[in-house]
């Protein structure tokens, strides 16, 4: 691809992102200052390379899955925000406590006007140093654990039996100290042994937390307005997910996820926790700007 068939192909994918309509070769040439004939020439030379596509034989072009992917690719390093704002960020998520987490992926989805998702987990399995049992229901149990480091986790247990409030005591006693959760003290009592089981296939999975905010933001895209698009979204924002984590610091684009979705992730680490910021969107999403916003809060997160 040459300089100017690749200044071509940006400027089509960035005017596509903002107008979503096929942009028309004359449009191409008047920005770029070229012939009508010259940009058509260098406009076919996209398609047969496959970066841009004519959906009707009397539209203008659009860009293709990998259309879209050199582009955004061509904005790696991503940009991050102005320094001031940096600064801000970092002070406000460094201020947010045991809420960090909860605020860093509000401030994402907010900044990017794009569905966010946090995944983090630690390093190595934490060991528990404090278990706090109360009963739900009929055979269901919330567990609060307070973990290596000061952070606190809960889950809940399904069990076959209703626990009594005597027998939470005594869970909750044999499980002070520091044990690892795959490794959790043996009862004396028969009847919590499956209350035990239960805890350690909880608190062993790894300690991987979800955090989610903005799912409503996809509903202001065009493309919201076929259904299956919706559906579509709400799969990708809600469906744990069990893919490697992108290494912190690192950035990792996947374009065109599921056919018309594109996935803007960072990898994020401090002290003992490593974890993923994703931003959602649609294929035709505005990559400088969700780039730019999970970069520095990914940062800013790692300052704190």
């Amino acid at each position: 691809m040459t300089s100017r068939q690749r200044q071509l192909l940006y400027l089509l994918v960035e005017t596509y992102i903002h107008t979503q309509t096929p942009v028309p070769s004359g449009l191409m040439a008047e920005r770029m200052g070229l012939s009508p004939a010259m940009a058509r020439y260098e406009l076919i030379e996209l398609e047969q390379a496959g970066l841009v596509t004519k959906p009707h034989a009397s539209a203008g072009r659009i860009p293709t899955r990998q259309g879209f992917q050199t582009y955004a690719l061509s904005l790696l390093p991503p940009n991050p925000l102005p320094q001031a704002t940096q600064d801000q960020l970092a002070q406000v998520i460094e201020g947010a406590g045991a809420r960090r987490e909860v605020l860093l992926v509000q401030v994402a989805a907010r900044l990017a006007r794009y569905p966010a998702v946090l995944r983090i987990k630690p390093r190595r399995t934490p060991r528990l140093l404090q278990v706090h049992l109360s009963l739900l229901g009929a055979g269901q149990v919330l567990a609060v654990a307070v973990l290596e480091g000061g952070r606190v986790r809960e889950a809940r247990l399904e069990v076959s039996f209703s626990p009594s409030e005597a027998q939470l005591a005594e869970a909750e006693g044999l499980l002070k100290g520091r044990f690892a959760a795959e490794a959790l003290p043996t009862p004396p009592n028969p009847a919590l042994r499956d209350l035990f089981a239960a805890l350690s296939r909880a608190f062993a999975r790894g300690g991987l937390e979800e955090y989610r905010e903005g799912m409503g933001l996809i509903l202001s895209e065009p493309e919201a307005q076929n259904p299956a698009f919706v559906r579509q979204a709400i799969e990708l924002f809600e469906a744990p997910k069990d893919d490697p984590l992108t290494p912190p610091g690192g950035v990792n684009l996947r374009v065109g996820e599921g056919g018309g979705f594109s996935l803007v992730q960072v990898g994020i680490g401090m002290g003992e926790v490593v974890g993923e910021l994703t931003l959602l969107g649609p294929v035709r999403m505005r990559y400088g700007e969700a780039l730019s916003v999970a970069h520095t809060l990914g940062r800013a997160y790692m300052r704190g």
